[in-house]
């Protein structure tokens, strides 16, 4: 019978399998909000299970040219948890002398200053053709990188960006 328990303690890590992989912390970026003035916004959105919620946070926005950094300020998350967002540049680290996780929700509130000429780019049609012949509008693609997630217990969290909305 040992065919019979392998067999099962198979079938157990299978079923289990993709459990684990939708315990992924994510991080996202929201649709950028462009303004009058030249400025956009955009927020930085946690999504994690319960059992996985970080009690820190490490990231970097990676902008693309004609977009500078106007201010970095905590989100409703952030804040919700007790926690200290602090930025150098676009190097960001959420933290706290805490144990609390930090919910689902927003991280942070990143506002920008878009360069004139990107401007006048965003008003005029952009297109890209990929390689089955088609055209798309392209944006300015804003990332998130050096991801960095911390239990209440000091423990790495694999943590990964999320889809943008």
């Amino acid at each position: 019978m040992p065919t019979l328990s392998r067999t099962a303690a198979t079938c157990i890590l299978l079923a289990a399998a993709p459990l684990g992989a939708s315990q992924t912390v994510a991080l996202t970026v929201s649709p950028l909000e462009t303004h009058a003035d030249n400025t956009a916004r955009l927020k930085l959105v946690l999504n994690a299970p319960s059992n996985s919620a970080p009690a820190g946070l490490q990231w970097m926005f990676r902008l693309p040219p004609g977009l500078d950094i106007v201010g970095i300020e905590p989100g409703k998350a952030v804040k919700e948890a007790g926690k200290t967002l602090v930025c150098n540049g676009a190097k960001c680290i959420v933290y706290g002398l805490n144990r609390t996780t930090i919910p689902n929700g927003t991280i942070a509130v990143l506002k920008m200053k878009v360069d004139q000429s990107l401007a006048r780019k965003a008003h005029s049609a952009q297109f890209k053709y990929e390689s089955h012949g088609r055209a798309r509008m392209t944006k300015p693609e804003i990332q998130i990188a050096d991801l960095v997630a911390v239990s209440p217990d000091g423990k790495a969290i694999t943590v990964v960006p999320g889809l943008s909305y």
